[in-house]
């Protein structure tokens, strides 16, 4: 090859790699302005959700789960099944319709509590309890009282609130193997509600006292390990909400911060302080602190007096960072599970994630009577079938 048909050559590929350079600096230039466009421009943020990522949906065009009604099925969802139980047989299914799994429970008026990848499952008012994961059985207890509440943390450690005969409750604790680690007794005041921080060193427990003129809610931090050997002296901290504000739920963060929700305020415990997080105004709706590190809750916004909308407010129980997702539509339930949060709105439904960006939006040509919600999946619930969302 010549000195001339070598430069000739050099020239070449020095142009193709321009061209090509070119080519992604301006692949990258779109790529950025179509992403400001989504986030700024709420049209093309709806015309890309619906024509390019296909997350609108229609209850025609997805798999479900047919139910027979007169069986009175109780359906569920956790980590990514859905859970249907008929006649003590809890059966389970993956997110293409298909029965992964079957467990016999002695169940027929369920309570349920999921987190991670466990399931809870308790006869309500009765002594049968029972944990499994993946479709599989754990272990199983028979409690001594009746079961009024139940709860699991990520770690597969329950906590179980008994109603007593001597005492007005009994807080039982199992560890993931089922074995109980230790109780502990209310004399004075009702349990509300339990958690177990995700370390599995701390359980807390929401009390109410209404033996006084005025309702008092209290919350005790009890340290497992203590309680295992000397449950008397093993209150790490006890902490007193204000006088007549009735506390609802309780749920332990990453960092084992402590969020609680009363009537009218959310608060934080952390390292035994108590610290109000936000104050429930009357616009606020609805509220809901079980999503993974994040309060979620529901304002009307009027705009004028001829419309109106609504806020979903995910604030970050971390950084107190809030993400506000606007809708024009009545919030008829709110529910949320891990990172997921979803709003029935009656004849539709948005899944939203804690960022704040629609994941789903599914439209039905009746009533949705029920959703259940789990971490990669969605039940819509119907009198004759469960329709599946893939999240």
């Amino acid at each position: 090859m010549s000195i001339i048909d070598i430069n000739k050559y050099k020239e070449k590929m020095t142009l193709k790699r321009k061209i090509i350079l070119r080519s992604i600096f301006i692949i990258i230039i779109c790529f950025i302005i179509m992403i400001f466009l989504y986030i700024k421009d709420d049209s093309f943020r709806e015309w890309t959700d619906t024509y390019i990522f296909r997350k609108n949906i229609e209850n025609t065009d997805i798999m479900y789960i047919d139910i027979d009604s007169s069986n009175n099925p109780n359906i569920y969802a956790y980590d990514k099944y859905i859970t249907i139980l008929e006649k003590n047989i809890l059966s389970i299914y993956n997110s293409s319709a298909n029965k992964t799994g079957e467990i016999e429970v002695n169940v027929s008026s369920p309570i349920y509590n999921a987190n991670n990848k466990y399931l809870c499952i308790a006869e309500n008012k009765g002594n049968n309890l029972y944990l499994t994961s993946g479709g599989n059985l754990l272990w199983q207890a028979t409690t001594e009282g009746s079961i009024e509440k139940i709860n699991v943390n990520k770690n597969g450690y329950v906590s179980v609130i008994e109603k007593g005969t001597s005492y007005k409750n009994i807080v039982v604790i199992f560890n993931s193997e089922g074995k109980e680690l230790f109780k502990t007794y209310l004399s004075s005041s009702i349990a509300v509600a339990t958690d177990i921080s995700g370390n599995n060193q701390y359980l807390a427990i929401a009390e109410v006292d209404t033996s006084g003129a005025i309702i008092q809610s209290n919350i005790k931090i009890i340290s497992i390990d203590k309680a295992k050997t000397d449950p008397t002296n093993s209150v790490q901290y006890s902490i007193s909400g204000n006088a007549g504000e009735l506390i609802t739920h309780i749920k332990y963060q990453d960092k084992e911060k402590l969020v609680c929700i009363y009537d009218n305020s959310i608060h934080l415990i952390e390292n035994g302080k108590n610290s109000e997080m936000l104050k429930l105004e009357n616009k606020t709706i609805m509220a809901d602190i079980r999503n993974k590190n994040n309060i979620v809750y529901v304002m009307e916004k009027s705009n004028n007096i001829f419309s109106s909308s609504r806020d979903v407010i995910i604030k970050n129980v971390q950084n107190n960072n809030e993400i506000r997702y606007e809708i024009d539509s009545t919030v008829k339930a709110l529910q949320v599970y891990d990172t997921n949060i979803v709003l029935n709105l009656g004849t539709e439904a948005e899944f939203i994630n804690t960022s704040g960006w629609l994941q789903k939006k599914y439209k039905s040509k009746q009533e949705i009577y029920n959703i259940v919600l789990g971490s990669s999946i969605a039940g819509i619930v119907y009198r004759d079938r469960v329709e599946i969302i893939n999240l």
